[in-house]
């Protein structure tokens, strides 16, 4: 595979920076959700740390915006490859139906916009980082037990949402469903990341969300009901979730030192 080209690295590092203010909404909402401290009846005086983290989260917001709009300008740029042109876009409408989701979820939301306004800042991350990867790692195939593992971790992943904006009115079924999910994505990362026969990188990345996977599900059992540990554990599952789609997008093509192999056996004399 050859180094990407300027244009390549140009579109992975805004896909990559679009993804890095998602993240930065999509931690900063969970906070003010789940652990912000609750102002008392008058108010809270003076600029408090709640605050801090609600202009965070604007700020980052309207950046997400421009970096949607520079990824379709990037996108649209020769050659053509229509794939990263229809994610940029997808990036964009996501951008869109977000901000106008977002209107509605201050306050007391209905449940069915709180897990739209989750699961769609997810799917943009997801998109963000897949983009980014796939721009920097070039064509090539998208191996299968990696995408598998992924699918995995994001249905648990949905479940968990649902379970936390809009469970049912009996939510044993569902909660079921998703502890086994998240079992289930933790031993196939466990399971790839022991794979002998894999190669190296594919096996560093499946360690890497086996771990934040482990961690959470400790978190999980060790403290379920404190505020500040649900964020962080969240945000574990959000991690695991960008290295997941990142191991997938990006483990199936070759590394430049393998794809020059070839070309430098030949202009050996």
């Amino acid at each position: 595979m050859r180094q990407p080209d300027r244009h390549a690295r140009s579109l992975a590092a805004t896909a990559a920076a679009c993804a890095a203010l998602v993240l930065v909404v999509v931690a900063s909402s969970a906070w003010l959700r789940l652990a912000a401290p609750a102002c008392p009846p008058g108010g809270c005086e003076g600029f408090a740390l709640a605050d801090a983290v609600r202009l965070a989260h604007r700020i980052a917001a309207m950046g997400v915006t421009v970096a949607a709009l520079v990824l379709v300008a990037l996108a649209w740029k020769p050659p053509a490859r229509w794939g990263m042109r229809a994610a940029a876009v997808l990036v964009l409408l996501l951008v869109a139906a977000l901000a106008i989701v977002g209107r509605r979820s201050a306050g007391a939301a209905p449940p069915a916009v709180l897990l739209a306004n989750l699961l769609g800042g997810l799917t943009l991350l997801g998109l963000a980082v897949g983009l980014a990867t796939a721009a920097r790692a070039g064509p090539g195939p998208v191996r299968g037990a990696p995408l598998v593992a992924a699918t995995i971790l994001a249905a648990a992943i949905a479940t968990g949402a649902l379970l936390a904006t809009a469970a049912p009115a009996d939510p044993a079924a569902l909660a079921l469903a998703h502890r086994g999910l998240a079992w289930a994505a933790l031993v196939a990362w466990g399971l790839l990341a022991l794979g002998t026969g894999r190669p190296r990188g594919e096996r560093l990345a499946a360690g890497t969300v086996a771990a934040l996977l482990a961690t959470e599900a400790v978190l999980a059992i060790a403290a379920p009901a404190s505020p500040s540990l649900r964020w962080l554990h969240n945000l574990l599952s959000t991690a695991a979730m960008c290295a997941a789609i990142a191991c997938a997008a990006g483990c199936g093509a070759p590394s430049p030192r393998a794809a020059d192999g070839p070309r430098e056996a030949l202009a050996r004399p």
